[in-house]
């Protein structure tokens, strides 16, 4: 048997101190980055209240969890609800990503936003997720901050996507290139995207993820024209906000079996 000198033990022991702090200190760096990690398993009901979500505008029906564990918005109520986080520096991008799909329609929607990154207020809201009504039904849309008759979204394609069906959106917030970029269906931060850039709105320490009640289309640009009369409503699932694509992305294991948790394992 070998013999271990005490001096060599010793020097074990800190070699092994050393590297428990260092795995240590990796880890809590790591998980930092995830600033948000929901899944939405609350009981059936308002979605304010739970999990520290809250509302921040609007009165009446609040945004509601199913019983199937997702949050779903009516344009036709009115509340507005966010999750805050800790504030990030006005020199970093935040990213958000999460599961939505879209109720069939038997006309065009209006163009309204209902996601969002924002800061602790009512009013700072940048990176907002559309629908934008488009020839033959709707799609995607993304703008940077709020929109007028000269400031616009843009859209995520042409052509038209379904209703009832699961997209996986991504969304990056960028106030040094003062952007706000919109991923569907992602495998990595490097597959098509769009972006809309701003560059008139001053950086926002953005410090919270809002999820949006509205019956009432958004100001845009007369052209393209985005007409639509529908009321939007939607349902979210596995959301996810971070520093980093891959953090924002893969940060909940799912608790129902979903084509999520098998996205998520591309980017881990």
């Amino acid at each position: 048997m070998r013999r271990i000198t005490p001096g060599l033990l010793v020097m074990k022991i800190a070699t092994s101190l050393l590297a428990l702090a260092l795995c240590a200190a990796f880890v809590s760096t790591a998980s930092a980055t995830v600033l948000v990690s929901e899944s939405f398993t609350y009981p059936a009901g308002n979605l304010a209240g739970n999990g520290g979500w809250a509302n921040y505008s609007g009165v009446g029906t609040d945004i509601q969890v199913s019983a199937a564990g997702r949050a779903v918005g009516i344009g036709t109520n009115q509340p507005d609800d966010h999750k805050l986080f800790t504030a990030q520096p006005t020199t970093s991008k935040t990213y958000a990503c999460f599961e939505v799909s879209i109720a069939a329609q038997t006309s065009a929607p209006k163009p309204i936003y209902f996601a969002e990154l924002k800061d602790g207020g009512t009013t700072n809201l940048v990176s907002r997720v559309y629908v934008l009504p488009i020839s033959g039904g709707w799609t995607f849309g993304i703008s940077h901050s709020s929109t007028s008759t000269t400031v616009g979204v843009t859209p995520w394609s042409a052509a038209t996507l379904l209703y009832d069906t699961r997209y996986y959106i991504v969304i990056n917030y960028d106030p040094v290139a003062h952007s706000s970029t919109l991923w569907v269906n992602p495998v990595t931060e490097s597959s098509t995207s769009v972006t809309n850039t701003n560059t008139a709105i001053a950086a926002l320490a953005v410090s919270g993820f809002g999820l949006r009640e509205s019956d009432a289309a958004s100001t845009l640009p007369a052209s393209p024209a985005y007409v639509g009369t529908a009321s939007l409503m939607y349902s979210v699932d596995n959301l996810g906000v971070g520093t980093t694509f891959s953090d924002a992305c893969y940060q909940v294991t799912p608790a129902r079996s979903s084509t999520w948790g098998q996205v998520k394992t591309i980017y881990r």
